[in-house]
């Protein structure tokens, strides 16, 4: 991302402001697994083409703002420059701790869910095959997207419960970056991301 380059606010809530006044079908944690998952498995777009993939996911007409235009192509830049740095410094886009465990567990199983469709949409299968590690890590993906709750479900309450969510987030976070290691070769010349709508 250039210095030129609008900062992100890297926060849900934001993002999720956005579509609320978008009218868009999804959540944040969605697009943002999804954006990773297509990353992860060695596919990098221009900035209109991001766009268009962003429209056609959130089930919008379009994107007219340029503020939103502006902060999705840094969310973009971002989390390709996450995924690429050596200093494992890559975050999952979720709610902030003081929301309620069951919607931020529900947001994780979204990203999962978004992460194992951009990579299963992108990767291609006839040219490469995935690792026994790999696979099982999809696996657990999987299930993790697949997580719901009872809204009285006692065991979602307490330490014990949060810090469970912890170690998942953390799990998944890890997951992302070892699928992103093992189909972006480190020493290759950097693809290009997305430029500025300017």
């Amino acid at each position: 991302m250039t210095d030129t380059a609008p900062k992100l606010n890297y926060i849900f809530d934001d993002f999720a402001d956005m579509f609320v006044e978008l009218g868009a079908f999804g959540t944040p944690s969605e697009l943002h697994g999804l954006l990773t998952g297509q990353l992860a498995a060695g596919v990098r777009v221009d900035a209109q083409a991001w766009l268009a993939m962003v429209v056609s996911h959130l089930d919008v007409q379009t994107l007219e703002d340029d503020d939103d235009k502006a902060e999705l192509v840094a969310l973009y830049d971002l989390v390709l420059e996450q995924l690429s740095a050596a200093d494992f410094g890559f975050q999952l886009l979720l709610p902030e701790d003081d929301t309620e465990l069951i919607s931020r567990t529900e947001s994780l199983g979204a990203w999962s869910s978004g992460f194992l469709s951009g990579f299963g949409l992108s990767f291609d299968h006839t040219k490469q095959s995935l690792s026994i590690e790999i696979t099982d890590a999809m696996e657990d993906l999987a299930n993790i997207a697949q997580v719901s709750f009872d809204v009285d479900d006692e065991d979602l309450e307490g330490e014990s419960a949060e810090t469970s969510y912890l170690e998942l987030v953390e799990y998944v976070r890890l997951a992302a970056m070892m699928v992103f290691a093992e189909f972006n070769v480190s020493d290759s010349p950097p693809q290009k991301s997305p430029q500025q709508l300017h």
